[in-house]
């Protein structure tokens, strides 16, 4: 199909780009349509382990076109790093990073603003929601400014003149700001010439029946809008985040694919109805490595919410999805789903984004058999345990939405067609 959409299901962290590597073999065009370097998507190829956080997963895939679009806030400096890092394993990007004129960028400044007040909400501290918020102020500077190196020093003069007046980050931070301030304006020149109308990219690929991936970064419950507000990221990363990102209208996606995990993790604060604080959470965490690509901090654990991954259904109309990580559930004796919410001894008609509601729902669970077998090894869907394939089934009669792809390791080849 021309167009197919990824989106992550739950907190982010789904295992989205291991499915969007996948899906590159055959596409023409891969493309981001929110966040920044605060995503941190992991694939495995062969025997390397490559984390990406801006680039597109399909510059993996020789032939890709990767398109960064103005819904992002770019970060010169890592983006640089980023690519320095996919040169050393041998990745070809040039002539491949097309970045939007549009998209607006992380400076600096941001990030010092965001070292000032990230803990509140647990952000990645990487001056993503900082830049959002200069776009929303109209104080933000875009990537077009990195045509006019010295034109971009000026405006870095200004905006940091407007933090000092407002106090928007400590006063300790300057020296800080400064030192980084060389390093991004050489970034800055280096990026420059990847520079481009991806709207009008985007469009001619489309007119021209070429095959388009677009790839979300965060997940359906962190959306700036329908998640667990302010526990959220500062974008949209659900489906009406392509249109705004991207300037691609929804009817024209062709396959529209959700990710989820086998169990639920969430980084940062916020509420997390299903999160296990006992042996059976830091079970989940150590067989499933949950350490975040971006930060490396740990990730809160819990049983699969059901009652949350309908609703990042509902809202953003999954036709198919992938569930990823089925194999950490490999030595399970029982396994929980979360099939409804309790509050003051009634049930809920369904998911509530606001937070503070969340914090105060009880789960209620199906427990369901585990299958006690080694998963990882096995090369069809067929061969799943009964268990493993009734565990599938019943999440789909939740979702009402079918599993084509399910997970079952790290490694490329480990995902099976259902």
């Amino acid at each position: 199909m021309p167009v197919t959409a990824v989106i992550g299901g739950q907190w982010g962290d789904e295992g989205k780009g291991k499915l969007v590597d996948l899906l590159c073999k055959d596409m023409d065009v891969v493309a981001r349509y929110q966040g920044g370097a605060n995503a941190g998507h992991t694939v495995k190829v062969d025997s390397d382990t490559i984390i990406l956080h801006q680039v597109p997963s399909g510059i993996l895939r020789p032939d890709c076109i990767c398109i960064l679009g103005h819904g992002m806030v770019v970060d010169p400096s890592a983006l640089s790093e980023e690519l320095d890092a996919l040169a050393q394993y041998g990745i070809n990007t040039d002539g491949r990073i097309q970045i939007s004129y549009m998209a607006h960028i992380v400076t600096p400044i941001h990030k010092a603003m965001d070292r000032a007040t990230g803990h509140i909400v647990g952000t990645t501290r990487r001056g993503i929601g900082p830049a959002y918020a200069d776009k929303a102020r109209r104080l933000g500077i875009r990537a077009v400014d990195m045509l006019d190196i010295s034109r971009l020093g000026q405006y870095l003069i200004d905006r940091l003149k407007i933090g000092i007046q407002q106090g928007e980050f400590k006063a300790d931070e300057l020296d800080a700001i400064r030192d980084e301030m060389q390093s991004f304006l050489h970034a800055a020149h280096r990026l420059a010439p990847m520079l481009t109308d991806t709207i009008a990219s985007i469009h001619q690929a489309l007119d021209s029946g070429r095959n388009i991936l677009i790839e979300g970064a965060q997940g359906t419950l962190l959306d700036l809008d329908m998640g667990t507000y302010p526990f959220v990221t500062s974008s949209n990363p659900t489906l009406g985040g392509i249109a705004a990102g991207l300037g691609l209208p929804v009817q024209k996606i062709d396959r529209l694919m959700g990710v989820f995990k086998a169990y639920t993790t969430r980084v940062g604060e916020g509420p997390f109805p299903t999160e296990l604080n006992d042996e059976t959470g830091q079970r989940l965490q150590e067989e499933g490595a949950e350490f975040g690509a971006t930060t490396g901090r740990k990730r809160r654990c819990g049983w699969f919410d059901a009652v949350a991954a309908a609703y990042a259904c509902r809202v953003n109309g999954f036709m198919e999805l992938a569930l990823t990580k089925l194999d950490v559930l490999d030595k399970f004796d029982s396994i929980k789903v979360c099939t409804a919410y309790e509050l003051d001894d009634t049930t809920l008609p369904g998911f509530s984004a606001a937070a503070h509601r969340l914090d105060l729902v009880k789960p209620v669970y199906t427990e369901l058999p585990g299958w006690r077998t080694d998963t990882s090894g096995l090369k069809s869907a067929k061969a799943l345990p009964t268990e493993a394939r009734d565990y599938i089934q019943r999440l789909e009669e939740l979702l009402q939405v079918p599993f084509t792809w399910v997970s079952i390791g790290a490694e490329r080849s480990q995902i099976l067609t259902l």
